[in-house]
């Protein structure tokens, strides 16, 4: 039986996005080939998560433990997604094992390492990859590896209404209080998503701003249904903006790690409203920018964008690897 190694690390100070992505390109691989065996090294502040999964997994906090478990199971592939790790690590992995490495901007790894280099923002095709031959590229929306309940193109509902606010599992920075406390006094619905990670006190803080037109939503295991719903998504730069954008709902966004800068860049620059990056986010403007877009009609102003997310990239890409010299 052929094999596939994922390897990522995730948790309260690295968020989740890198995990769940590689998550829904397990599912997507396992659909096609239902023989393929899928082992996840993950760290221990993931094994929660992992073990409500159908997929094994074996725990190593440190990089430096991966050449003795790719030693053990023979992998014929090693798909890597994580910002921590060196060009070291991948050539030594390179050299066990074929390498997908999954990035976001071209600027952590030498591009020319993996045999198979991965990125499905927008951008992608704009960060100059320096490849080598036989290097297959997957680079761009169309290869966009989303979450298994947004493959489906099902019709999203006719009306939508109020505001989504979110900063992804984590928020260290205390940016759903300040964006909270810019649009409570407005006439509109309010839902706040209390992320995973979370702390205790950062919770009580935001419950203490609750009035009659909030809701507070903790700990979703799917944003969909309330990114399906609303009208405007307030939301951080990463994984989110791409679910935003695929339910046809309005983001306003904001950068809270170098990593976002780019996507939050690249929408601004197609008429997507851009707050800025911590620490200096604007949300003096955000109360005008919602006004605004109350009365726009979104499909006539954001179509396009839109249409730019491939809800079905996570299928292709597992397509794609499975065919390419497995």
């Amino acid at each position: 039986m052929k094999s596939i190694i994922i390897r990522t690390l995730g948790g309260k100070g690295i968020g989740y996005g890198h995990f769940y992505r590689c998550l829904s390109l397990a599912k997507a691989i396992k659909l096609i080939d239902t023989e393929i065996r899928i082992i996840f090294i993950i760290n221990d502040e993931l094994v929660n998560l992992m073990e409500n999964s159908e997929f094994e997994h074996i725990v190593a906090n440190d990089l430096v433990e991966d050449i003795a478990i790719l030693d053990n199971i023979n992998p014929s592939l090693l798909i890597f997604d994580s910002y921590l790790g060196t060009d070291a690590y991948l050539r030594n992995i390179k050299e066990k094992t074929r390498l997908m490495l999954i990035d976001d901007n071209n600027d952590v790894y030498d591009s020319r390492i993996p045999d198979i280099i991965y990125n499905g923002n927008i951008f992608a095709e704009n960060l100059g990859y320096s490849g080598t031959e036989g290097q297959l590229r997957l680079l761009g929306p169309k290869y966009l590896i989303m979450k298994e309940e947004y493959w489906s193109n099902e019709t999203n509902p006719t009306y939508k209404e109020g505001i989504l606010v979110t900063t992804g599992g984590t928020d260290e920075y205390g940016v759903a209080i300040k964006l909270l406390e810019s649009i409570k006094g407005l006439d509109s619905k309010v839902k706040v998503i209390i992320g995973p990670g979370y702390r205790d006190d950062y919770i009580k803080q935001i419950e203490e701003l609750k009035s009659e037109n909030v809701e507070l939503v903790y700990k979703p295991s799917s944003l969909k249904s309330y990114i399906n719903s609303s009208r405007i998504v307030l939301t951080a730069g990463g994984s989110t903006i791409y679910e935003v954008l695929s339910q046809r709902s309005i983001p306003i966004v904001f950068s809270i790690a170098d990593n976002q800068d780019l996507a939050c860049k690249a929408l601004n620059h197609l008429g997507v409203e851009y707050l800025g990056k911590y620490p200096d986010i604007d949300y003096s403007r955000l109360a005008e920018a919602i006004d605004k877009l109350k009365v726009i009609n979104a499909e006539d102003k954001y179509g396009s964008i839109f249409n730019l997310v491939n809800n079905n990239g996570a299928y292709l890409v597992a397509n794609i690897i499975l065919g390419n010299k497995m």
